[in-house]
């Protein structure tokens, strides 16, 4: 999850602003860029920090029962993956 928000991040909104720091005005240099740098980076600590560390704490506990299925799961895959080789 937080390498799509990364890739998404780097591909449209930082290349976007990143043009802004060749601009020949100081008024876009110091203004412009500043200010939408900041709000991405605000965005990637939001994004990747703040929210998933709230929703942890707040939200519904963990379903005992999928975490043994997903357990089993992945024993028998291991098994099927050596059976293999």
């Amino acid at each position: 999850m937080g390498s799509s928000v990364l890739v998404g991040i780097a591909t449209t909104k930082f290349i976007g602003v990143f043009v802004l720091i060749f601009a020949p005005s100081t008024l876009f240099k110091l203004y412009y860029f500043r200010m939408y740098m900041f709000i991405i980076i605000f965005g990637v600590f939001n994004g990747l920090m703040f929210l998933p560390t709230i929703l942890s704490l707040i939200g519904p506990a963990a379903d005992k029962s999928e975490i043994i299925e997903s357990f089993k799961d992945k024993k028998f895959f291991n098994v099927l993956y050596q059976k293999m080789e």
